[in-house]
């Protein structure tokens, strides 16, 4: 069976526009997507000039997608599936808050506290920690996992 020019060059040129169509609708749901990326990190605190210096353990959200995301709540997921959330957070914003597209903020917690905290909860050594921030309508972002030790704060 010979296909003829005319109906293969139709064909190739449907295929095509089948292909655009769908990338077009996958880049524009993807464009609508709520994209926040969290991370956790070691950092050191400066009250005022002339206080002392603590070590902090830093939850950054940065918002990457187009949308604008109210972010109401946040914490660290523990080993054990558990969750510590910051009822009152220390941080350069307050919650809930609406976080922009392109822009970021930050919840810290003093590593002395959380060390007290931790083994207040049973945990002692090197454990592993996530950090989190949920939004107003129910959706989750995570941290990779960053070691901790309880024994050195």
């Amino acid at each position: 069976m010979e296909i003829e020019w005319d109906v293969a060059i139709t064909l190739i040129i449907a295929s095509y526009g089948a292909l655009l169509s769908t990338y077009s609708i996958w880049n524009k749901r993807q464009e609508q997507r709520r994209k926040i990326k969290v991370e956790l990190s070691y950092g050191l605190l400066r009250a005022g000039l002339t206080s002392d210096v603590s070590s902090v353990l830093i939850i950054s959200a940065k918002n990457t997608g187009r949308k604008t995301v109210t972010l109401s709540s946040m914490g660290l997921v523990l080993p054990d599936k558990k969750y510590l959330a910051f009822l009152y957070p220390k941080s350069n914003v307050s919650f809930p808050y609406d976080l922009p597209e392109g822009k970021d903020c930050n919840v810290w917690i003093e590593t002395e506290e959380l060390t007290k905290d931790l083994k207040k909860g049973g945990y002692s050594g090197k454990i592993s920690l996530i950090g989190y921030y949920k939004d107003a309508i129910g959706g989750m972002y995570k941290s990779k996992s960053l070691k901790f030790d309880t024994e050195k704060p």
